[in-house]
């Protein structure tokens, strides 16, 4: 495979299990159990009732993104003025559902938007990378959300001269399973669907769309997503090497 598109969080990028971590701890300042469960429902379900909630499904912006993105794109003015009210309102609810001290909603909301800013990568990830770099593979980060955050995380992980190109689905307007997408890789490099393959942990989002797109699919399980059989992968792999023989690279 000449190009590989891959997907950033929980891919490359550590994602769910550090805003669990992080809320968890939260959770144990206040003395609750479960905060990060409740403040996940809380923020669906209030981030469903935003006005430009039909844009984030589109490129991909999740209700938990909403409490740490900065919202300093050019554009996204208002979402920033939105911001901080959703996020106090989801915490203090989530306190209210616990029993906890509802008093400090404002105060977690806070920091969690502060603490949140971490960016391991999966410990695999560098020697990964440096095996496709090595054949000769073209890399192309293929990622969903709003563009200050997508920027921060790929940024904050070190990998910001990783790739050959970034497509962020904040900035393009289209996000991922959109096989448009997709194909704006390929017009970028002039190569066909069957030169590529795209890496992913969603299978709705990430794999769903490659095979829209006519290309192949590697679903990584992170052990937090489930296999969805209407979208098989090619390859299922565990660890991002696993995909290096298999796939003929």
């Amino acid at each position: 495979m000449k190009l590989w598109l891959l997907d950033l969080d929980d891919t490359l990028l550590v994602d769910h299990r550090v805003s669990e971590e992080v809320l968890g701890r939260l959770g144990q300042e206040v003395g609750v159990e479960g905060l990060p469960q409740a403040v996940r429902r809380r923020a669906e379900g209030f981030f469903r009732q935003a006005p430009f909630y039909p844009w984030a499904e589109r490129i991909g912006h999740s209700a938990l993104e909403a409490l740490w993105a900065r919202y300093s794109t050019p554009g996204l003015e208002a979402l920033a003025a939105w911001a901080w009210p959703f996020r106090e309102r989801v915490f203090r609810e989530a306190l209210r559902e616990l029993g906890g001290p509802v008093e400090r909603a404002g105060e977690l909301a806070e920091a969690f938007f502060q603490e949140r800013r971490r960016y391991p990568l999966f410990p695999e990830v560098p020697d990964f990378l440096e095996a496709l770099r090595a054949k000769g593979a073209i890399l192309v980060l293929l990622t969903n959300g709003v563009p200050d955050l997508q920027r921060e995380k790929l940024f904050g992980a070190g990998l910001g001269e990783a790739f050959s190109l970034a497509l962020v689905s904040g900035e393009v307007g289209l996000g991922k399973p959109d096989p448009r997408l997709f194909r704006m890789a390929l017009c970028a490099f002039d190569l066909a669907p069957g030169e590529a393959v795209m890496v992913g942990d969603n299978p709705e989002r990430d794999i769903q769309g490659a095979l829209l797109a006519g290309l192949r699919a590697v679903w990584v399980d992170r052990g937090h997503r489930p296999k969805d059989p209407r979208y098989p992968a090619h390859l299922e792999v565990r660890d991002l090497r696993e995909a290096l023989p298999l796939l003929g690279v």
